[in-house]
């Protein structure tokens, strides 16, 4: 498409008017390349929109990977954290049986039909004679079934 338009008229010099004319084709000729230059940056500017597009989704996939990837991760931790707290409070009633004499139930957990009776052991007579602990049949405080 051509900006200026080569002129005829026959009232003019030819010289002069060829020295237009040159004029008119350098200043199409230049315009045209300056279409040229902006049409190619708009072109890489596209490519670039495109590119940083691309980019994005990439990021936004990564992303989400990773928040699933901590969401696992947290929930794994409070798994952990719930199994430290059984332990813990498994490791408190061993020591309290262990420095405190004290009698662990350990069928808390497990349902049952028969409730389990107990006696401390320090209510219990019993005999060491240097091999074991021998509890005394004949003593009458002692339950008869031992579960």
């Amino acid at each position: 498409m051509a900006i200026f338009e080569e002129e005829s008229n026959a009232s003019q010099d030819g010289n002069y008017r060829e020295h237009l004319n040159r004029n008119w084709r350098n200043g199409n000729t230049e315009f045209a390349d300056l279409r040229r230059l902006i049409n190619g940056v708009y072109t890489s500017i596209s490519s670039l929109w495109d590119a940083i597009a691309g980019w994005t989704q990439q990021l936004n996939g990564v992303r989400q990977q990773h928040e699933k990837d901590v969401d696992a991760l947290a929930k794994r931790i409070n798994e952990l954290n719930e199994t430290i707290e059984k332990q813990d409070a498994r490791i408190s009633k061993l020591e309290g049986a262990v420095f405190n004499a004290v009698y662990i139930n350990d069928t808390d957990e497990l349902p049952t039909d028969n409730p389990t009776i107990s006696e401390d052991i320090n209510d219990t007579h019993v005999i060491d004679d240097d091999n074991g602990v021998i509890i005394e049949e004949s003593d009458p405080t002692l339950p008869h079934d031992i579960n």
